[in-house]
């Protein structure tokens, strides 16, 4: 299995008028997280599912990714990637899906935590910034410290 993990693009500052869920991407978040796509089409182009974070930035943030794929690919939102998603509440979703090429958007620390946790003792320690992602292999089943960590591209190197 191929996962792909996706940390939401630039959103909104935090304000007191709006829920930190209810924060959309920047005009910029949006034009980072296109050129991350297209990134990622070129190295995957079979992805064929795509699961969001419920999160309006995740979710937003999913949805360009689903655009680039021509909206050929399922895009399911799923609340247990909200913020805080373990990596053991993680390893329970992706094991309940059959597919080979699976795609998560969610959040910080949360993303580097997975990473961590899939491809070594939990020793690593991450900068994941808005719009990175990631790519680990699994030669079977997701579980702990089973995984190949093949890519981790931040988003400013395919945005300069």
């Amino acid at each position: 299995m191929n996962l792909f993990l996706v940390r939401h693009s630039i959103a909104e500052k935090p304000s007191p008028s709006k829920s930190d869920s209810n924060r959309g991407l920047t005009q910029e978040g949006k034009n980072i997280i296109l050129s991350v796509s297209k990134f990622i089409k070129t190295i995957e182009p079979n992805l064929q599912l795509i699961l969001s974070s419920p999160y309006l930035r995740a979710y937003q943030t999913a949805e360009i990714i689903l655009q680039t794929f021509d909206n050929k690919i399922k895009l399911l939102k799923e609340n247990n990637l909200a913020a805080g998603c373990t990596s053991g509440t993680l390893i329970e979703i992706l094991n309940s899906y059959e597919e080979e090429n699976i795609l998560i958007v969610g959040h910080q620390p949360d993303i580097s935590n997975h990473i961590s946790n899939f491809t070594s003792n939990g020793n690593i320690n991450l900068v994941f910034s808005p719009g990175t992602f990631a790519k680990i292999k699994f030669e079977s089943r997701i579980s702990y410290n089973k995984g190949m960590l093949e890519i981790l591209i931040p988003s400013e190197v395919l945005n300069k």
